[in-house]
C-alpha cells in the first residue's frame, strides 16, 4: 500500500513536469501562429501577443502569391538535404574504414592531412575562388551540396569500437576488403552513421550561407535563402 502511494505520487509529479515542459515547447509555436494573423503595423507597434489586436491575413496572402517559388525552394532543399547527406555519409565511411587499418601505408600522413585541412580551411576568399573558378559550381545546384561535404570523425569510432580481430577473422574466412566493409563495418557502425547523417542533414537543411555566396539565380534558392530574401523584401 505504501509502495502504491509512493508510485502514485511519483506518477503525478512526473506527469506535472511533462505537462509543464510540453507547455514550454508549444507556447512559442502558438505565439508564432497567432502573430501570423496579426496586422503587420500592429505587430511592430505592440509586439507579439496571443490574441491578435487587429486580425489580418496579409501574411498568408503573401505566401499564396509566392506559392510556386516556395514549393520550388522546398523541393530544392529536400533534394539537397537527401543527396548531400547520402554523399556525405558515403564519403565519410569509405575513407574512414581504410584509415582505421593500421597496416595502411602512409596512414598517419594521410590522416594528418585530412584532419588538418578540416580544422584549418583556406578561408572564405580562397574557397570562393576555388569553387567558382575551378569547380564551376556557381549558380548550380552543386553550390548547395559540394561546400558542405566535410568528412566526419567516424574513423575514430571504427578504430575504437570495432575489434580488429573481426577484420582478421573475416579475411581468414576469405572475405575481401569490400565484403568486410559492406558486411561488417557498415552494420556495426550504424549508430555513428545515423548520428553523422542526422547532423549532416540538419546542416544541409538549415544552410543558407552557400546560397548567399554562390547563387545569384533565384531558381536555385533553397527555402532558407528564399525566406531570407522575403524578409529583406518585406523590410
Amino acid at each position: 500500500m505504501i509502495r502504491s502511494k509512493s508510485n502514485m505520487r511519483f506518477q503525478i509529479l512526473a506527469n506535472f513536469i511533462l505537462i509543464l515542459f510540453t507547455i514550454f515547447v508549444i507556447t512559442p509555436f502558438i505565439l508564432l501562429i497567432m502573430s501570423s494573423f496579426t496586422e503587420e503595423s500592429t505587430l511592430i507597434r505592440n509586439g507579439y501577443s496571443f490574441f491578435p489586436e487587429k486580425f489580418s491575413l496579409e501574411a498568408y496572402a503573401y505566401i499564396w502569391k509566392n506559392a510556386s517559388k516556395i514549393m520550388r525552394a522546398y523541393g530544392i532543399t529536400i533534394l539537397v538535404t537527401v543527396v548531400g547527406t547520402a554523399v556525405n555519409v558515403i564519403l565519410s565511411t569509405m575513407i574512414a574504414y581504410p584509415l582505421s587499418l593500421e597496416q595502411l601505408p602512409g596512414r598517419r600522413a594521410i590522416t594528418f592531412y585530412l584532419f588538418f585541412t578540416m580544422l584549418f580551411s583556406g578561408g572564405l576568399v580562397p574557397s570562393y575562388l576555388l569553387y567558382s573558378n575551378y569547380f564551376h559550381i556557381k549558380n548550380t545546384i552543386w553550390a548547395l551540396i559540394v561546400p558542405n561535404l566535410l568528412l566526419s570523425a567516424i574513423r575514430t569510432y571504427i578504430s575504437t569500437s570495432i575489434p580488429s580481430a573481426l577484420f582478421e577473422a573475416a579475411k581468414v574466412d576469405g572475405a575481401g576488403e569490400f565484403t568486410v566493409f559492406f558486411k561488417l563495418v557498415i552494420p556495426l557502425s550504424k549508430p555513428i552513421i545515423v548520428t553523422m547523417g542526422t547532423f549532416a542533414g540538419l546542416g544541409y537543411w538549415n544552410d543558407w550561407t552557400n546560397g548567399l555566396y554562390y547563387l545569384t539565380d533565384t531558381k536555385y534558392y533553397s527555402i532558407q535563402n528564399l525566406l531570407n530574401k522575403m524578409i529583406t523584401d518585406i523590410q
